[in-house]
């Protein structure tokens, strides 16, 4: 995974750290289920389409991937 990547294109399994969020309408929502800038995700599915499926604190959500699209992140190396 390069330094920086969008959340489409994390492999299962990996953990990450929200590092941006590039705007829509749809920022508020993900704020409100936890997804924001510094948070801790951990990618429980991800086949390469369909919906992704995230882990956040000890909640799965699933995600579309354009939205996905929209998530950068790094890995969490902690």
């Amino acid at each position: 995974m390069p330094e920086i990547a969008s959340l489409d294109i994390v492999k299962e399994g990996s953990k990450v750290i929200v590092q941006e969020i590039r705007g829509g309408g749809w920022v508020r929502r993900l704020y409100q289920m936890g997804i924001l800038p510094g948070s801790r995700i951990e990618v429980v599915f991800n086949k390469g389409w369909g919906p992704i499926v995230i882990r956040v604190g000890d909640v799965e959500v699933s995600i579309g991937r354009g939205i996905a699209r929209r998530i950068l992140v790094k890995a969490d190396t902690a």
